[in-house]
């Protein structure tokens, strides 16, 4: 048997870390008693083998403090030009060096949220000292905390080891370097035979996306996909998906995104956007299988995990169990934008408006182009009865965002509110057509207020164009309605059930049949087989958060009793239909 470094060594060589942390821990306990157990070299190999073990385990907070006193006893040892041991392999990490060790403490200070403290004890390191990968983490901590002429000269560090890191290409276009400034950074990389026919595409496609240029972004994207060999690369339809939904067009993001799902289902690019889609369309079962219901593995659930969860109950009304999975995502994410988005919508929903507001404008401050964030703002400020706010927030939204169909309609929603202003709202619903004439949230609010103005006719004309040219069951159940009010009902009635057709559990059809004396028949169906995933989430929620409170969880979580659980978990499927706002 060698000695007890030797032993320590064997252990962490063969990956038993926790084994290895616990002998680590003995041995410098022995040390304090008798200083002729280790050599120097040893003393501070140990000490690095017992931070590497805690890190491994993932026990950050200590492993950060014994990374720091490995590197006091490396500069004493300098200083002292003590031996620095046997020289090692070819290729093999030199865990004992100061850029490792002050890269690895710089990792478990960004664990424990201590990022500035990061940003300080990276900056210590020499320009020559830095390898790829501490600029990488260097220029990520540096962009996300606002130190952008830092992260760009980080990013084009990593640039000129590594040509092909594609987060320092769309880190540096995120900070407005010009496509042609980055392409020539890796001109030899991306004139490469295997890279020449998509490279400098790529780059323009991100540096569109960058721009808020989303159509042109998709125009690039697709071109790469039919061209070159990526046209089965994952990753290239999520940024087709996430494109096509920037842009307001849910149904093509649905489509990109349901295929790349279908590619890799475990990866969770794309994976918030596509549980959203499928609220909004009221695919509920699809929803649920996003979620995998196995409690063994709450410890790996990632950001993106809980906020599909939170997305799922959010979605069948269970506000006060989905504001504890958004939680989470938000404390392991905190800029997760959908989940700061959805946070805000929840915290709607059971009236806490002040505090939607809040986390709304933190979102802001990183993500000022987001057209859900305005939106959400605006529905916010509009149910205050704050009107003059919600038209100045709407307002500078479309300042912020341009003149989109979308933006027009949520400006003139502002003006709906108040007779005075109804001929402002008329004008910008006319021109969002204009922009976009199968815009259907501006048909609808165009026709709701013709008839208003008791223009029957108009908004008669308005929807037999629309139910034409689109397939929706809202448009199908206002028409309805508006042929009932005009007397004919056999008109109505054809349109009435056309929309259950289309969305068997459509309550205004639904209501419409059954004040004209019609039944709607069995059109309405329950599901059962939810169940399983409902008492999973909710039991889940039920446990208890572990998430510590900050000046963003601004929550209070109702405490459930069994009897009201169980209630709660049978009507789950019952009230499955909940109103999905455009």
């Amino acid at each position: 048997m060698g000695t007890l470094f030797e032993q320590l060594k064997n252990l962490f060589d063969c990956e038993l870390y926790s084994n290895a942390a616990t002998l680590a821990n003995l041995i410098l306990a022995i040390y304090e008693t008798n200083r002729a157990i280790l050599s120097p070299q040893d003393h501070l190999g140990t000490l690095v083998y017992y931070a590497e073990s805690l890190y491994h385990e993932r026990q950050f907070r200590e492993a950060e403090t014994v990374y720091r006193q490995a590197l006091q006893l490396k500069r004493l040892l300098t200083k002292s030009k003590s031996p620095n041991g046997k020289p090692l392999p070819p290729g093999q990490l030199d865990l004992q060096s100061e850029v490792e060790l002050k890269y690895k403490t710089a990792k478990c200070l960004i664990e424990i949220k201590r990022y500035r403290d990061a940003i300080v004890l990276l900056q210590t390191l020499a320009l020559k000292q830095r390898t790829p990968k501490v600029n990488m983490l260097l220029s990520k901590l540096c962009h996300n905390h606002g130190h952008e002429r830092s992260a760009i000269g980080t990013y084009k560090e990593v640039l000129k080891d590594c040509p092909l890191a594609f987060e320092a290409i769309e880190g540096l276009l995120a900070l407005g370097i010009k496509g042609i400034e980055v392409n020539s950074l890796i001109v030899d990389a991306s004139l490469a035979p295997q890279c020449s026919d998509w490279m400098s595409s790529w780059i323009k496609a991100h540096a569109n996306i960058q721009a808020r240029k989303y159509t042109e972004a998709i125009q690039t994207l697709r071109s790469i996909e039919a061209t070159t060999a990526l046209r089965n690369y994952h990753q290239l339809l999520v940024l087709i998906g996430e494109c096509y939904y920037h842009n307001g067009e849910y149904e093509n993001a649905y489509n990109a995104l349901k295929r790349a799902h279908g590619m890799n289902p475990q990866s969770r690019a794309g994976l918030q956007i596509l549980a959203i889609l499928m609220a909004k369309k009221k695919k509920i079962s699809e929803l649920e299988k996003l979620i995998t219901p196995n409690s063994s593995f709450h410890n790996e659930y990632s950001s993106e995990v809980w906020f599909v969860m939170a997305q799922f109950l959010y979605s069948t009304g269970k506000y006060d169990k989905a504001i504890y999975f958004v939680q989470k995502a938000c404390f392991l994410k905190p800029r997760n934008l959908e989940a700061l988005i959805l946070k805000a919508e929840i915290l709607l929903q059971l009236k806490k408006n002040q505090q939607a507001i809040a986390h709304l404008r933190y979102a802001q401050q990183f993500a000022p182009y987001r057209y859900e964030i305005h939106k959400v703002l605006v529905d916010s400020y509009l149910n205050m009865g704050r009107l003059r706010e919600a038209q100045v927030q709407a307002l500078k939204a479309v300042k912020m965002i341009g003149e989109t169909a979308r933006m027009l309609v949520l400006l003139a929603r502002t003006y709906m509110k108040d007779r005075t202003t109804r001929p402002k709202a008329k004008a910008l619903f006319i021109k969002a057509l204009g922009i976009n004439e199968n815009y259907l949230p501006a048909v609808y609010l165009l026709a709701e207020l013709y008839q208003r103005e008791n223009d029957v006719a108009s908004s008669m004309e308005l929807l037999k164009k629309h139910v034409m040219l689109s397939q929706n069951c809202k448009l199908h159940a206002m028409l309805g309605d508006v042929l009932v009010n005009d007397k004919d009902h056999s008109g109505a009635l054809e349109h009435y059930t056309m929309a259950l057709n289309l969305d068997p559990s459509n309550r205004c059809a639904m209501a419409g049949l059954m004040a004209m004396g019609q039944s709607p028949g069995n059109n309405s169906t329950t599901s059962n087989t939810g169940a399983g995933t409902s008492s999973y989430l909710e039991y889940m929620a039920d446990e208890g958060s572990d998430v510590p409170d900050t000046p963003l969880e601004m929550i209070e979580i109702r405490t459930t009793g069994p009897n009201e659980m169980e209630s709660e978990s049978d009507a789950m499927w019952s009230d499955v239909e909940i109103e999905i706002n455009q």
